[in-house]
């Protein structure tokens, strides 16, 4: 299991994941609340995207999540630093996610 400072690093990766290296969003337009579950430490993180730029992660679970991904803290990490191939752990149920199907192909972009 990673260690709370490599966690919240990952967390920091995924959010910059959807900014460009030109500090514009990846996917402009994109208004979405994601909910992120990590089932091994029980710990949600919601991140609210606007008009593409995602929020600061908040620790929070919230009702009305338009994304849900739900993983081990573990495979986070892994998608993270780029050890844990994405569609691998999607694939083989290490990664769950409820969402539209147009959200679920514009979230490949960062796994």
């Amino acid at each position: 299991m990673p260690d709370r400072k490599e966690f919240l690093a990952a967390l920091e990766t995924a959010r910059s994941r959807m900014i460009g290296e030109d500090g514009k969003p990846v996917l402009t337009g994109w208004n979405r609340q994601v909910l992120y579950y990590f089932s091994d430490i029980d710990e949600y993180w919601y991140m609210q995207v606007v008009d593409g730029y995602p929020q600061s992660p908040v620790q929070e679970e919230i009702e009305d999540a338009d994304v849900k991904i739900k993983m081990t803290s573990e495979i986070f990490v892994g998608l993270m630093n780029g050890t844990v191939n994405g569609m691998r752990a999607f694939t083989s149920g290490k990664v769950k996610v409820k969402a539209s199907m147009a959200d679920v192909r514009k979230l490949q972009v960062f796994m």
